[in-house]
C-alpha cells in the first residue's frame, strides 16, 4: 500500500490514520513544509532536495536516507536518529537537533547555521565544509569526526567531547570550548583566534601553524602538543600546562604564560618579545636561537633551570 505514496498529500493522509512506516520510498524534491511528522519512519528513503523546512521532526527514524541538499531551515529534530544519513549540502539553518543521533552521518558542506546540537551524537561523522556559525553543541559526542575546512565562527561547543577530532583548515574564531576533551585532535593551520579554551584538554594534539592570537588557554593541559609554528600572540596561557611540548618557530609575542608549566619545553626558534614567564616552571625547557628575551629575563630562566638560553 505504501509504494503508492509519490506525494506529500499521500503522507499527510496515512500519517494522520496513524502510520508511521514510509521506509524506503521514493520521494525526491516532496513538499512537507511545516508539518507536524513527530515520531515517521523515512529510513532508507529518498528525500532528496525535500522541503522540511519548519516541520516537526521530533524522535523520526532517518537511518539511511538520503537528505541531499533537502530544506530543513528551522526544522524540529529533537531526538530524531539520521544514523548514517546524507545530508550533503542540505539546509539546516537554525534547525533544532538537541540529543539527534547523528553518528557516520554524512554533513558535509551542509548550513548549520545558528542550529542547536546541545547533547547531539556526532560520533565518526563528517562535516567538512560545512557552515556551524554560532551553532550550539554544548555537551556533544563528536569523537573522531570529521572538522576539516569547517566554519565554527563564534560557536558554543562547550564540554563536547572533540577527542581525535580532525579540524585542518577549519576556523573557530571566538568559538567558545570550555572544558573540551580535544586530546590528540588535529588542528594544522586551523584558525583559533579569540577563542576560548579554558580547561580544554589538548594532550597531543597537532596545533602545527595554528592561529591562536588572543586566544584564551588558561588552565588548558597541552602536554606534548605539537604547537610548532604556531602564532600565540597575546593569548592567555595563565596556569597552563606544556609539560614537553614543542613551539619550535612559535610566535609567542606578549604572551600570558604566568604560572604555566614549561618544564621541557621546546622554546627553539621561538619569537617572545613581552612574553610574561612570571611564576612559570621552566626546569629544561630549551630556548636555543629564541629571540625577544630581555635580559632580566634570561637571568630568571637561567637560574629556574631553562636551558641554552640565548647569550
Amino acid at each position: 500500500m505504501l509504494m503508492n505514496i509519490i506525494n506529500a498529500s499521500d503522507i499527510l493522509k496515512h500519517y494522520a490514520e496513524q502510520e508511521r512506516n514510509f521506509q524506503n520510498l521514493n520521494l525526491s524534491r516532496v513538499d512537507l513544509k511545516g508539518g507536524d511528522l513527530n515520531g515517521i519512519d523515512f529510513s532508507h528513503a529518498n528525500l532528496n532536495s525535500a522541503d522540511f523546512s519548519y516541520t516537526n521532526l521530533s524522535n523520526s527514524n532517518l537511518i539511511w536516507t538520503d537528505l541531499n541538499r533537502a530544506n530543513l531551515i528551522e526544522a524540529n529534530l529533537t531526538q530524531a536518529c539520521l544514523l548514517y544519513s546524507s545530508l550533503f549540502w542540505a539546509h539546516l539553518k537554525s534547525a533544532t537537533l538537541v540529543n539527534a543521533n547523528l553518528s557516520n552521518a554524512l554533513l558535509n558542506h551542509a548550513n548549520l547555521t545558528s542550529a542547536c546540537l546541545k547533547g547531539a551524537n556526532l560520533t565518526e561523522a563528517s562535516l567538512e565544509g560545512a557552515c556551524l556559525i554560532q551553532a550550539t553543541l554544548t555537551r556533544a559526542n563528536l569523537f573522531k569526526a570529521n572538522l576539516k575546512q569547517t566554519d565554527f565562527t563564534r560557536a558554543n561547543l562547550d564540554e563536547a567531547n572533540l577527542r581525535q577530532t580532525n579540524w585542518e583548515g577549519a576556523i573557530l574564531s571566538q568559538a567558545s570550548l570550555r572544558r573540551v576533551d580535544l586530546e590528540e585532535s588535529q588542528f594544522h593551520e586551523t584558525i583559533l583566534n579569540k577563542a576560548d579554551l579554558t580547561e580544554a584538554d589538548l594532550v597531543k594534539a597537532d596545533l602545527r601553524y595554528a592561529d591562536l592570537t588572543e586566544a584564551i588557554l588558561s588552565k588548558v593541559a597541552l602536554e606534548l602538543a605539537n604547537l610548532v609554528g604556531a602564532d600565540l600572540s597575546r593569548a592567555t596561557l595563565k596556569r597552563a600546562s606544556l609539560f614537553q611540548a614543542d613551539l619550535q618557530g612559535a610566535v609567542l609575542h606578549d604572551t600570558n604564560l604566568v604560572e604555566a608549566d614549561l618544564r621541557h619545553t621546546n622554546f627553539k626558534d621561538t619569537q617572545l618579545m613581552g612574553a610574561d614567564f612570571s611564576g612559570s616552571r621552566v626546569k629544561g625547557a630549551c630556548f636555543t636561537d629564541a629571540k625577544g628575551l630581555t635580559y632580566q629575563q634570561k637571568q630568571w630562566l637561567l637560574v629556574n633551570g631553562a636551558l641554552n638560553i640565548p647569550a
